[in-house]
């Protein structure tokens, strides 16, 4: 008993210290930080400016200068603006109006919380579905492997991107005013974004499955339950997390080319929304379509500078 409970400290502290490891090589990263900071300034502004799902139209964060919707020289909330409609940038609106007489800085700062929800909600979908796929098939081997990989190459073959925007379509033909498509657009990207992430956490799971001391655990009985969870699990926590990381990014950007092209949900606050609107005026107000556009590459770039620094700082190959 007692060789059990110094075997399970010294695993604790064994994992401790590789990832100390690697928060000492992501904090000498300097490209890894900047991406963080960006990353965390984005956060602040999603955090701070409340969901633009609850704000009412005369509420403000702390970063946007205006509520959500401002309509300048129209809504008593908003300071008088004698162009209004899509009016240059200046120091009132430093990023201009747009057609709707919107402040676009603050628009683009209620926007981020939109992309975090995107990001965050459909990358945990598919991840949650990759890792169960990944590991199971990776551990289990045999015809459940072929049977999880032949499931996964169909998904890779399926034009999601044509089918987000058939259902996103059909929904908008149905109930014109419904608030819910921009979680309809979560769903689907999470459902059918994930076969790349599992082949990976597949291909890392048949590497650990072949380590000593998982052949041990099921030669003393361990179950296949447990050994998921307390070997290949943590094993292969460091690929889920820089996958994670670099699927918000790409989660973002396919809602973006959704709503950009004008398939979004019409109620949400996005940045596509946004640039989808601004399209059409691009000769009056260029800066309505280029800041957001400015934003949402600075947003993607940030989580690709994270994942990429986590990718060197988790990496196994590279541990002191």
């Amino acid at each position: 008993m007692a060789t059990t409970v110094s075997e399970q400290r010294l695993d604790v502290s064994h994992a401790v210290s590789q990832w100390a490891l690697a928060w000492r090589r992501l904090k000498k990263n300097k490209v890894a930080l900047a991406g963080l900071a960006i990353v965390g300034l984005f956060a602040l502004f999603a955090a701070f400016d409340g969901w633009p799902f609850v704000l009412t139209s005369n509420d403000k964060g702390l970063f946007a200068l205006y509520p959500p919707q401002c309509v300048a020289g129209f809504s008593p909330a908003c300071p008088y603006n004698g162009n209004g409609i899509n009016a240059a940038p200046d120091p009132s609106h430093p990023f201009g109006t747009d057609s709707r007489g919107h402040d676009v800085y603050s628009e683009i700062v209620y926007g981020s919380a939109a992309a975090f929800i995107v990001g965050l909600g459909a990358t945990g979908i598919a991840m949650a579905i990759a890792i169960s796929i990944g590991l199971a098939a990776g551990y289990f081997g045999g015809w459940i492997d072929n049977v999880l990989m032949r499931l996964t190459e169909v998904f890779l073959v399926i034009p999601f991107f044509l089918l987000l925007l058939v259902f996103l379509q059909i929904m908008i033909k149905i109930n014109p005013s419904t608030t819910g498509g921009l979680w309809l657009v979560v769903f689907i990207i999470g459902a059918f974004s994930w076969p790349g992430s599992a082949r990976i956490i597949r291909g890392e799971a048949l590497r650990v499955r072949e380590f000593e001391y998982v052949a041990a655990s099921r030669q003393i009985g361990a179950s296949s339950s447990r050994i998921l969870f307390r070997h290949l699990f943590p094993n292969v926590l460091h690929i889920i997390i820089v996958l994670f990381t670099l699927g918000i990014a790409t989660s973002v950007l396919t809602e973006a080319a959704v709503s950009f092209l004008g398939f979004g949900a019409p109620n949400s606050n996005t940045w596509g929304q946004q640039m989808n609107i601004a399209s059409f005026y691009i000769n009056q107000a260029w800066w309505a379509i280029t800041f957001p556009a400015i934003f949402l590459t600075v947003f993607v770039m940030g989580f690709n500078l994270l994942g990429n620094g986590l990718r060197d700082a988790l990496d196994p190959r590279l541990r002191e």
